[in-house]
């Protein structure tokens, strides 16, 4: 089961999701993971809107037949004749040909994308012209959450292993836009250890240049999330222990600090007792 940590949306596969377990997050949050409810496993009829399991051939209520298709865009569960998916509300009766013109430009060189199927429900936006690829959110996040072998195995085989040689700078501007939106993209590692910079629009997706979406997916199959997370957390703790050391040698030099102007306060008050004791023999 996928569960996301409610304070910073980190999504993490749990083979055991019994109800009232506790669980971490690298961000430090802890949660309780709920088992899901009954309706959690379900769908809705696309003829009656009546809640069916998603393993049933037929709807028990209206008798309408039931054939389960994923979202081209989000990979979604949804039954055919569903016109919207009820996670993205992408069109699902709109199919997509392979090589179709996508309705975005590359950021980096204006070229028009091209929309490649990779698995009959993977759809990603190429450029022809300087191999870049844009996957938006939903995609990417399903990609990354479900982590399936065959549809790693697919990215890989269609974009090329590429090898473990350094990716080459891409041309063009360092910092480019969103093909939604055009905001300027925040440009960061991908994880910890991946040696892949991407750009990133929190709102709409990801842009992978030439050769870096299958390294990053070669990264995340290889457990490179986990290990980053655990590097990150051990550098914290490495962070609490040395602010801890720091303090505490600051506590131990204020008391010195404070002993020593008690000390020369004590000896300064004998000395004018001494004074005053000569002037008034």
């Amino acid at each position: 089961m996928i569960v996301a940590c409610p304070a910073c949306d980190a999504r993490y596969e749990l083979q055991d999701a019994a109800d009232g377990r506790r669980a971490r997050c690298r961000c430090g949050t802890e949660f309780t993971v709920h088992a899901p409810a009954p309706q959690a496993a379900m769908l809705a009829c696309p003829q009656c809107g009546a809640n069916v399991p998603a393993d049933a051939a037929s709807c028990a209520y209206c008798r309408a037949a039931l054939l389960v298709k994923p979202c081209p865009r989000c990979l979604a569960r949804t039954f055919q004749g569903h016109k919207h998916c009820p996670e993205c509300g992408t069109t699902l009766d709109a199919q997509v040909a392979p090589g179709a013109a996508s309705k975005r430009a590359c950021p980096r060189c204006k070229t028009g994308l091209v929309t490649r199927l990779i698995v009959a429900e993977l759809a990603i936006d190429d450029c022809p012209a300087c191999g870049g690829s844009f996957l938006d959110r939903p995609t990417i996040e399903r990609v990354l959450a479900d982590r399936q072998q065959a549809r790693a195995d697919a990215i890989v085989g269609a974009y090329g292993d590429g090898g473990d040689a350094p990716l080459p700078q891409p041309a063009g501007p360092m910092y480019v836009p969103c093909p939604d939106c055009a905001t300027i993209m925040n440009r960061k590692q991908f994880a910890r250890g991946s040696h892949v910079v991407i750009d990133v629009c929190r709102d709409h997706g990801t842009w992978f240049d030439a050769h870096e979406l299958p390294r990053v997916i070669r990264f995340v199959m290889s457990g490179g999330l986990e290990r980053a997370a655990h590097d990150d957390l051990e550098d914290e703790r490495d962070r609490v222990r040395k602010l801890k050391a720091e303090a505490i040698s600051a506590q131990a030099a204020a008391a010195r600090m404070v002993s020593t102007h008690t000390s020369r306060g004590s000896d300064y008050g004998s000395l004018i007792a001494d004074v005053l004791f000569q002037l008034w023999k």
